[in-house]
């Protein structure tokens, strides 16, 4: 009974519809989860860990302003007590027993140009056995207001607030790299999904494979058993099979290992329940103009965004430490006014009505001799500002070589699937008359197993192109700080 190999088109064809379908998992019975591209990259960008460990650095960034802040917090306090002594006699009009007692209140402010004011509320009673007072017991109340004006170090809003406008800054630095890390991991997850995508799309190909070397075995048994070929010729197509079976397994262990990274960068707690990709590469020409691209990437990445915010931190805190190495040369003052009096009634009332007064103005100055502190503080924020400054640089220049490179692949990457696909044709076709051939008797079962494997590679390597395309599209959004969505 002669047996004849299956029709070479009509594979071709099984094989083609089934890549034009959802993606299903290892097993019939297995059951899977339909991902698109744009639910992956969504559900990256609400889970990931990375992600959320940039986020909490914005959380720190936001603390740290409001530390600066604190500085011009107005501060109160308050405290009250009361103490007793009682002592022997040393002369005739000794003080024996004496009882005080206190209690203040006063509250503080600094305001931007440096200025710091403090009010005061001073009360008190004295109670003794001494002579020498009018009052027993005495008590007193009064009021002060203090100030203290910078006229050297720490004079002016741009020295005062360089702490909070330095922390803002950082703060907006950390919040553009949130934005840059969500870039980075919206690339990170196309990437790995593509590559999900070829590991099935490979794994139909090694299917593929498989079927064709056991036809073709099936074919050479038949021949063998009419006489037309010699017994042993039938290890070779049988070897070949197992060998193919092995690939099966390499194919199946890649998808698992693709679907890991991906479900790894979507933070999927259900690693049992295995994808489907619904998404298939795109393969429309895409030409991007590498001026537009440079362009938009300088001005649209976060990462150089937060890296220029990180440049004006530190310049604020040169400035301070600029102005730090002034002598401090202060301008203090303060007025204030109270009552004395028998019970502390009176003392409040004549602290209003007629009270005593007092006042006091001066200038306070300072220097270190060898100033040591505010000069090493300046050459540290010097050091930083051009660090700073040099990293910025150098991520331009990174930004620059990346885009050329890019740019460069997405071109090579469509003349990839161009050739690809020829080759795929060419093999398709080598294939079909190396099958007749060996059906008419003029060709080996090697010289079939050896066109197959190259119909093979030639499938893996026009799907592999058309994923790379696809990756390539993934980084030419990154490189320009965006985030897009497949439909």
């Amino acid at each position: 009974m002669k047996r004849f190999a299956p029709s070479i088109p009509i594979i071709f064809a099984i094989l083609f519809s089934l890549m034009q379908i959802p993606y299903t998992v290892i097993g019939a019975d297995t059951e899977s989860f339909d991902l698109s591209l744009s639910d992956a990259v969504k559900t990256a960008l609400q889970n990931n860990l990375g992600l959320k460990l940039r986020e909490e650095d914005v959380a720190i960034s936001e603390g740290t302003v409001q530390e600066a802040e604190s500085t011009f917090d107005a501060l109160l306090s308050a405290d009250i007590g009361a103490a007793e002594t009682n002592s022997a006699p040393v002369t005739i009009e000794s003080i024996t027993e004496e009882r005080n007692a206190a209690w203040n209140a006063k509250a503080q402010k600094r305001f931007s140009p440096g200025t710091e004011l403090d009010i005061s509320w001073k009360n008190g009673n004295l109670d003794t056995d001494s002579n020498f007072y009018l009052y027993d017991p005495i008590y007193n109340s009064g009021f002060t207001l203090g100030v203290k004006q910078p006229l050297l170090r720490g004079l002016g809003e741009e020295v005062q607030l360089a702490d909070v406008n330095s922390a803002q800054s950082a703060l907006q630095a950390s919040s553009f790299l949130v934005k840059s890390e969500a870039a980075d991991l919206a690339a990170e997850v196309k990437k790995a999904y593509w590559q999900l995508v070829y590991a099935y799309q490979n794994l139909e190909v090694l299917k593929l494979g498989l079927t064709l070397a056991k036809s073709l075995r099936d074919d050479t048994a038949a021949k063998i058993n009419a006489g037309k070929l010699a017994s042993i010729d039938i290890y070779q197509p049988e070897s070949e099979v197992a060998r193919r079976e092995e690939d099966l397994i390499s194919g199946e262990r890649a998808i698992g290992v693709a679907e890991a990274n991906l479900k790894l960068l979507m933070n999927n707690r259900d690693w049992l329940m295995p994808f489907s990709p619904t998404n298939k590469p795109e393969t429309a020409p895409v030409t991007p103009d590498l001026k537009t691209v440079l362009d938009n990437a300088l001005e649209n990445r976060p990462d150089l965004k937060a890296a220029a915010m990180e440049i004006k931190a530190t310049e604020f805190q040169v400035n301070k430490a600029e102005n730090n190495i002034l002598p401090a040369l202060n301008l203090v003052g303060s007025v204030g006014f109270g009552g004395t009096d028998d019970t502390y009634g009176n003392a409040l009332e004549s602290s209003f009505n007629d009270s005593d007064t007092q006042w006091r103005l001066g200038v306070t100055f300072s220097r270190p001799f060898n100033n040591s502190l505010a000069k090493g503080q300046l050459r540290k924020a010097l050091a930083q500002n051009r660090k700073s400054r040099t990293s910025l640089e150098l991520l331009k220049q990174n930004v620059r070589r990346t885009v050329r490179i890019t740019v460069r692949d997405v071109e090579l990457a469509l003349k990839a699937i161009e050739a690809t696909n020829k080759t795929a044709i060419a093999t398709e076709k080598g294939l079909e008359a190396e099958q007749i051939k060996f059906d008419a008797g003029r060709s080996t079962t090697l010289d079939v197993l050896i066109a197959q494997q190259a119909f093979s590679n030639a499938l893996s390597a026009e799907n592999l192109t058309k994923v790379i395309y696809a990756q390539t599209l993934a980084e030419l959004d990154r490189i320009q700080g965006f985030i897009t969505f497949a439909d």
